[in-house]
């Protein structure tokens, strides 16, 4: 500005923040009376090992929300939602358009650089994991000799690119034609309630009960993140 000059005001700008809402994960229980009391091998008390089983199935359900989940604000009659990963992760994207190849991830890294953010997450499939794999265990990285006792290279747990090094999460919910570079600083769940099992009011000859617990996802800043589209096995 010249020398001496005034400070200039501009205008305030409202800020937009991005938002989600929370999602409730519930497993019944409703053990009989007869089976409560049945010695059964390995089983201690039948309410609380279905209790502990009910668990694993709720984590999946949350895991695959992390992909597939729809942001809803819910009513009487349709259950609230959180949205997921592709909710908020619109800006920087890139079309593989086949099997996955370096240059698709140096792309996707490029553009999170210049708009300012630092991935370090890379979230794929397992079959597309092994797909990346394949790119290193090839004549042109192996030497095989008779004294070898293993055919191929290790398990692929980082790529290195121009713009930083990603680690590898494989995750076996992750959509085999979609992969995720993310900012972990920048995204992460959120537990509201975290899962606890209760007992319910007992009705007839039956102990009654419910694992409950809500979550939802956190994104901050679209660009800080990336994905690529379009990959083919």
């Amino acid at each position: 500005r010249l020398e001496g000059d005034d400070a200039d005001y501009g205008p305030l700008v409202d800020i937009e923040a991005p938002y989600n809402y929370t999602s409730i994960y519930q497993a019944a229980l409703n053990i009989s009376g007869t089976q409560q009391v049945i010695d059964q091998h390995g089983i201690g008390n039948e309410y609380e090992y279905q209790a502990m089983k009910a668990l694993p199935q709720l984590m999946r359900q949350l895991e695959l929300a992390l992909f597939n989940g729809i942001r809803a604000a819910g009513s009487a009659t349709a259950p609230r939602s959180f949205g997921g990963l592709g909710t908020f992760i619109t800006n920087n994207s890139v079309n593989a358009g086949n099997t996955i190849a370096q240059s698709d991830i140096d792309n996707a890294m490029e553009y999170c650089y210049a708009d300012g953010g630092n991935p370090d997450l890379l979230v794929i499939n397992s079959g597309v994991a092994r797909d990346l794999k394949t790119l290193v265990d090839t004549s042109s990285f192996v030497r095989l000799t008779y004294e070898n006792a293993q055919v191929g290279m290790s398990p692929i747990q980082r790529v290195q690119t121009q713009y930083g090094q990603l680690q590898i999460i494989m995750d076996r919910w992750c959509p085999v034609a979609t992969a995720y570079l993310l900012d972990s600083s920048k995204v992460g769940l959120y537990t509201l309630r975290p899962f606890a099992w209760k007992e319910l009011a007992m009705t007839g000859d039956s102990k009654k009960g419910e694992v409950v617990g809500e979550f939802s996802l956190l994104v901050a800043n679209d660009e800080a993140h990336a994905y690529i589209y379009g990959i083919t096995r």
